[in-house]
């Protein structure tokens, strides 16, 4: 296996993503359930993705679709990722590219080879 130690980036944790029929009421159900907190995109319904949190464990909801229902997914916060980014960019399938959104998170989305989507996001703070 070939480990590329070129690119330099520190990832700090990961989060499954779970497509499902219904954001708004899956997000409901870990609330009331598991007593998660969540944060919803776009802020009103209906709802294209929900970001759960609960101490130091991140859940991430996405709607479902034809495309997206037999994929996995994985969110990777990391430190560094303009670098890793830039580095990268040519070798893989990038399918949304570098973006800042308003709060200033910055984040991209690649596939892996097996078609599953990694999204790597980074926190205004860590920037």
């Amino acid at each position: 296996m070939n480990r590329e130690r070129d690119v330099i980036v520190d990832f700090h944790s990961v989060a499954p993503v779970f497509h499902v029929d219904d954001v708004e009421s899956t997000a409901a159900w870990y609330e009331g359930f598991l007593g998660f907190n969540s944060q919803t995109f776009p802020q009103t319904p209906p709802f294209d993705e929900a970001i759960l949190w609960r101490d130091d464990v991140r859940i991430v909801l996405t709607a479902a679709s034809r495309e997206t229902q037999a994929q996995a997914g994985a969110l990777f916060t990391v430190k560094g990722i303009r670098g890793f980014y830039d580095a990268i960019q040519e070798r893989v399938t990038i399918t949304k590219r570098l973006i800042r959104s308003a709060d200033g998170t910055l984040s991209f989305e690649m596939r892996d080879p097996n078609g599953c989507a990694l999204t790597f996001t980074e926190e205004p703070d860590a920037a």
